[in-house]
């Protein structure tokens, strides 16, 4: 079986160098790997991507941890990418793999290009992405939810498999980080191993073959996988290690009942698949997945104490993951923009220093007293001597006719006594009334908008 994996961004990069470098000890897997990257240095540290499989894209010092960067790289180096991903299909590729990282720049933003080159190339592919820590910056998370948003609507992406980092901490807790990222990865590339060993085993029994693990890949959706092994002596029912095989992995939790298909083969001891065993685990199968298309591959084993078993899950329903990063990056980020807002508004109205010249004449009548943290404001008085009503009617009719939407109460005063023939008191006064009215409302202190 032949495998194109395209390793895009730092993490893309890590999983296909480990894909290519488990691939050298396997007899039946070919693995032809590329890379594609904005930072040069990250690039040149995979090595076991060949030179001439490498390139790199934008200007070479990264991409900002944002995925418009890497959007934007991928865009103007487009058809660079299709020249490489074109040189390295061959046409006994059987499968094409995308892999990245979501929450970076690099493999968020490039990741939906490579899949439409790979579309337009006439084939399809499947995905291999990494989630962010749920603690991880609010740039991550957007970089994320983009990045997935728009490798999901591409046609030619089928499967989407994703490696949840959260559980990273749970199945590898006193390791050093990078031992253990490497251990994820190691993870996710033996369980495609797993899968076509399987593929190549002959069986007395039911078994899997290449032609039924390439078609798994073909429902569209997201997709999980499962690889385990225990002492066979602790399985107390293959129908029980069916149903319970896809928890405690990796790879982000997804809802077994909405799958399309699913290939799961199991290898142990020949004691351990009696008729009853065997017809328990095809009825668990069944009813966990009726009307689906499930298949299911016995590979007995004389005098073997372990039990193990690989699968894949095709076609699922969105994560619940997923969707608590989706609506995670949203909140988080309309958190932010309103930080940037109020420090923009802050900075537009400056710090309050003045000098002046000293008076020679009569006090000027109009004044901006300061406040406590410097900042001109205007002072409403409590009262304005005289009818404003005139006045009023010439603020009102001005608002009426002049888009301003929101500003800061000395820009809205500003504006219109310039247009208003009127004491700054006066002005004052009347937004005051307009703010007793309805037209005019005070999100946040100092600011105004006028409805």
């Amino acid at each position: 079986m032949r495998f194109l994996t395209i390793g895009m961004g730092h993490c893309g990069g890590k999983i296909a160098s480990t894909f290519k470098g488990a691939a050298m000890e396997e007899e039946h897997l070919i693995v032809d790997v590329c890379g594609i990257n904005t930072d040069r240095v990250d690039l040149e540290s995979h090595r076991e991507i060949p030179d001439s499989n490498k390139l790199l894209i934008g200007s070479g010092r990264g991409a900002a941890k944002d995925w418009r960067e890497g959007y934007r790289a991928g865009t103007e180096a487009r058809n660079h990418i299709r020249n490489m991903v074109r040189k390295l299909l061959q046409p006994d590729t059987d499968v094409v793999m995308l892999a990245l990282g979501e929450g970076g720049g690099s493999g968020s933003g490039l990741a939906p290009i490579a899949a439409e080159v790979v579309g337009e190339l006439g084939r399809e592919c499947i995905a291999l992405a990494t989630l962010p820590f749920g603690k991880e910056s609010v740039k991550a998370k957007v970089n994320a939810a983009q990045g997935l948003d728009m490798l999901y609507r591409q046609e030619s992406v089928k499967a989407l498999i994703l490696i949840d980092n959260d559980k990273i901490v749970a199945h590898y807790p006193d390791s050093v980080l990078t031992d253990a990222y490497r251990e994820v990865n190691n993870t996710a590339v033996r369980t495609f191993i797993s899968l076509l060993e399987l593929a190549n085993t002959p069986s007395q029994a039911d078994r899997i073959d290449e032609s039924e693990l390439r078609s798994i890949f073909g429902y569209p959706g997201f997709a999980t996988l499962a690889n385990h092994r225990s002492f066979a002596n602790l399985v107390s029912g293959l129908d029980s290690l069916l149903l319970h095989s896809w928890e405690g992995s990796l790879f982000a939790d997804a809802d077994m009942s909405t799958a399309a298909g699913a290939l799961l083969g199991i290898h142990g001891p020949s004691g351990l698949f009696t008729t009853t065993q065997v017809d328990g685990a095809r009825r668990a199968l069944k009813e966990m997945l009726l009307g689906r298309d499930a298949t299911l591959g016995i590979f007995p084993k004389e005098h073997c104490r372990w039990i193990s078993y690989v699968g894949i899950m095709t076609g699922l329903d969105v994560p619940g993951k997923v969707r608590e990063l989706m609506g995670a990056a949203r909140e988080e980020y309309e958190r932010h923009e309103e930080i940037l807002e109020a420090r923009r508004a802050q900075k537009s109205m400056g710090l309050g220093f003045q000098l002046t010249e000293p008076r020679r004449t009569a006090p000027v009548q109009r004044s901006r007293p300061v406040t406590a943290m410097g900042v001109r404001r205007t002072a409403y008085p409590a009262a304005v001597n005289g009818d404003i009503s005139s006045t009023l009617r010439q603020v009102m009719e001005f608002i009426q006719v002049e888009p301003l939407g929101r500003m800061t109460d000395v820009e809205l005063i500003d504006r219109i006594l310039m247009n208003v023939d009127a004491t700054e008191e006066e002005v004052a006064a009347c937004i005051l009334r307009l703010k007793e009215m309805g037209h005019i409302i005070e999100p946040r202190t100092g600011v105004l908008q006028v409805l």
